[in-house]
């Protein structure tokens, strides 16, 4: 069935194209996905779908779908829909409509791929052995307000056997799929600290506390944390990414604010981090006499790929595309909140390459000129579909 799901996805390519380009000129921010979801919604009772489950968290964003039967097993397709807070300055025809929103990031693509799986396997329901569970998600871009966690709080993923994703990647190039068993991308957790010392003059710093002098010690003493306190062969970042102190070139500040991520993709390692950070942070305004606040939330857990799933996503790409245009994917230190479902269920979150440096498109995801190679999007809808009909056929786990 995998070359007849590709066909059939390419038959539909230009309504892949039309769909992903009226998402990518109306964007909209996390949570606030109203019209994405009303499309979706429309477009999914066009295909003949009933009893859509809508919104999160009291919103109305976001939508769940199911198909098929209830006997067998079931697998979750997710794509999420949400945009970044940012300029587009591209000028492609289909360029952002709305100031300071824009689709950087891919997920225009997501959702219009998910929705042509949803149309070529509901064509072909009744060879279902067992159901399919579409998972429209909102705010993947907010990871502090998690789509994917908020689904999951109302049940998403309920009777629910297995999960599986993809994610466009401007790295690779395009149409190439990109597999990883095991830790796939990172964990991604913040931090903040405060300083408190005794302002004064630039002139007079013995009748002080500098905490600026404290916070340039704490930047660089936090940086052992991972070259002298982590096992060489584990991986992890610890990354200060905004100070702010001050508010003229001769005043010494009352005080000092830094603020970062770890990152990490062992729960172990993710564990000792803060217990390494606020010991040095205390040592550190120890030293300089200064008082500090420390903070460490943990927003997002490491995406892990199942073993057996992933090997089977492999196969499936290998028989759509051939051998030559599957590959290992590198690890990244990025996160994503695919990690809250990958926790619960078996599953796995696929690279799709959408970089065409002969057409020129070259931009890292979160660039304001981001655009994608449309030519993958039948590969990347058929893909989505051929995991679930061969994971519905008792493989992957």
């Amino acid at each position: 069935m995998m070359k007849e799901l590709l066909a059939a996805a390419d038959e539909i390519a230009e309504d892949l194209t039309a769909w992903r380009r009226d998402f990518h000129a109306h964007p909209e921010l996390s949570f606030e996905e109203v019209e994405t979801t009303r499309k979706v919604v429309e477009l999914l009772t066009s295909f003949g779908y009933r009893n859509l489950h809508i919104g999160a968290e009291g919103v109305p964003t976001g939508v769940v779908a199911d198909l098929g039967n209830a006997r067998g097993r079931c697998i979750a397709l997710r794509a999420d829909m949400d945009a970044l807070p940012m300029e587009e300055t591209g000028t492609c025809v289909y360029r952002s409509q709305n100031p300071r929103v824009m689709h950087a990031c891919g997920h225009d693509a997501h959702t219009a791929m998910l929705l042509g799986a949803a149309k070529i396997l509901k064509e072909r329901e009744d060879q279902l052995p067992g159901r399919v569970r579409f998972l429209f998600q909102p705010s993947e871009e907010s990871p502090h307000r998690s789509g994917a966690r908020a689904l999951v709080a109302q049940g998403a993923l309920e009777g629910v056997d297995a999960v599986a994703g993809l994610h466009v990647w401007s790295g690779l190039p395009s149409g190439v799929v990109g597999y990883r068993p095991g830790p796939s991308m990172a964990s991604a957790d913040e931090w903040a600290c405060t300083l408190t010392g005794k302002g004064g003059h630039g002139a007079m710093p013995h009748e002080t506390v500098d905490p600026v002098v404290a916070a340039s010690a704490l930047v660089t003493m936090l940086q052992t944390v991972v070259s002298r306190r982590i096992a060489p062969l584990e991986t992890a970042v610890v990354t200060v990414g905004k100070i702010e102190a001050g508010t003229t070139f001769n005043i010494i500040p009352e005080k000092a604010f830094l603020q970062g991520t770890v990152r990490t993709f062992n729960p172990e390692v993710r564990r000792r981090i803060p217990e390494l950070m606020e010991r040095i942070v205390r040592g550190v305004a120890e030293a300089s006499e200064c008082r500090a606040d420390f903070t460490y939330n943990n927003v997002l857990p490491p995406t892990v790929n199942d073993g057996a799933f992933t090997e089977m996503a492999r196969r499936v790409g290998e028989e759509l595309f051939g051998a030559e245009m599957v590959r290992l994917a590198e690890p990244t230190m990025g996160a994503e909140d695919m990690s809250f479902y990958l926790e619960r269920v078996p599953g796995t979150f696929l690279f799709l390459g959408v970089g065409n440096e002969a057409r020129g498109i070259t931009k890292p995801q979160h660039h304001p000129e981001y655009d994608i190679d449309e030519g993958v999007l039948p590969r990347g809808c058929a893909l989505l579909a051929g995991l679930a009909v061969r994971f519905l056929e008792g493989e992957g786990a």
